[in-house]
């Protein structure tokens, strides 16, 4: 299995203390966003939350600084912000002597968020960072202001590249790992799903046909995150795999295989698992580290020697497991470390992919987690983060870019 690379480490926290000292504060505006999806198509699990505007630590300037990847641009404001907020993240890593992977980003298809991306992936490339852009899928629907890869009418497959695409694969060839989220397998989870209720394959929920991971492929992505749910992989809290979501996966995974791309396996739960007595939260008697814990040695045990497999999602945005964010954050901490030392102790040293807690928003991070907290005698490991750049933080990208830039220009 894969270990980490201590050189791009070193190469990361020597660019990193290059940051040059500024006034860095997140601005996330509480609201919830529509869910944009074309009539008969099935809406997604949501992928953030609103949030309040709160301080993010300034990274200590270096005597000496590099060459930056951004160096000579002027950013607008709003571009300065989610760059700071970046920027403060890596430097966090870097202090903490771990590697980073952002398995959500996304952005809508115009020239200014466009530009604001590309600055992103600038800065993540130097910072020797792994990232997942959201999304692809054959389901989405037509309006969904996020797809970066699609199907054509009448398709099942993919085959149409949206403006984000030439953005993720101008990555591509780069030394770290930059590739997309593959939904589909996690849709339909809203009103009335549950372990007992986890809808049908086809009409709920969907998979991908191996032409779509052939098109990804032709089209240089070979790195994809594979979200899917819980309740639909163990029916039965530490009991047997459904012997049919698991043969589902299996041919995602024998395709991607075939196609040279690489898979983190994603459990897009947000902390909780649902039964038809109501939702349990991570953490609690009713659903203890144990359980996580339990599924994830059966994901090993199925999937821990696939080839294609190259790392473990322990979890997707866990949040609001209690009222008190500081105490719910420690919990997650421990549940995590749990779930990771039992994979450990079963002989699996794959990389694991450790999202932080409160929706793994990066902006954030330093707040919700003042310092590094896993062990890994492996150390073969990256902490999570979700970022994205509108206002509220969901990705619904509801108001047009000057507005945004307005927003940021007046509250400072």
């Amino acid at each position: 299995m894969t270990t980490r690379s201590h050189r791009t480490r070193t190469a990361r926290r020597r660019r990193t203390l290059a940051i040059t000292a500024g006034a860095l504060v997140a601005v996330l505006v509480a609201g919830v966003a529509a869910a944009l999806i074309t009539a008969g198509r099935p809406a997604p699990s949501p992928t953030a939350a609103p949030v309040e505007e709160t301080p993010v630590p300034t990274p200590e300037p270096s005597p000496t600084p590099d060459t930056d990847a951004l160096e000579g641009i002027e950013l607008d404001p709003l571009q300065q912000r989610r760059i700071d907020e970046l920027r403060a993240w890596t430097a966090w890593l870097a202090a903490n002597d771990a590697e980073g992977y952002v398995g959500e980003l996304g952005w809508a298809a115009t020239p200014e968020w466009q530009q604001l991306a590309d600055y992103w992936y600038r800065i993540a490339e130097q910072e020797g960072l792994w990232t997942s852009l959201w999304a692809a899928g054959s389901h989405w629907g037509d309006s969904y202001a996020l797809t970066a890869y699609g199907a054509s009418p009448d398709s099942d497959q993919l085959d149409i590249a949206l403006p984000q695409a030439e953005l993720l694969e101008a990555q591509q060839g780069s030394e770290q790992r930059h590739g997309v989220n593959l939904a589909g397998l996690e849709f339909s989870t809203e009103e009335g799903f549950s372990s007992a209720a986890p809808g049908v394959l086809g009409r709920d929920f969907f998979d991908e046909p191996e032409a779509s991971f052939a098109y990804l492929a032709d089209r240089g992505i070979d790195f994809v995150r594979l979200p899917f749910r819980w309740e639909r992989l163990q029916p039965q809290l530490g009991g047997a795999l459904d012997e049919s979501y698991a043969a589902t996966i299996d041919a995602m995974l024998d395709a991607a295989e075939r196609h040279g791309v690489d898979v983190v396996l994603d459990v897009h739960n947000f902390g909780r698992y649902l039964t038809s007595g109501g939702e349990l939260r991570l953490g609690t008697p009713e659903l203890p580290g144990s359980a996580l814990s339990d599924v994830w040695l059966r994901i090993s045990e199925r999937w821990g020697g696939h080839p294609a497999v190259v790392a473990y999602g322990l979890m997707n945005e866990p949040h609001s497991l209690g009222d008190d964010l500081a105490a719910e954050a420690l919990r997650w901490e421990g549940v995590s470390q749990e779930v990771l030392t039992a994979l450990r102790d079963a002989g699996d040293g794959m990389l694991v992919l450790v999202p932080g807690y409160d929706w793994s928003s990066l902006s954030r991070w330093t707040q919700t987690h003042p310092d590094g907290w896993i062990t890994d005698p492996a150390d073969n490991f990256r902490y999570e983060a979700h970022h994205y750049w509108d206002a509220t933080g969901e990705g619904a990208y509801a108001l047009p870019y000057a507005d945004e830039l307005a927003a940021v220009q007046i509250n400072g």
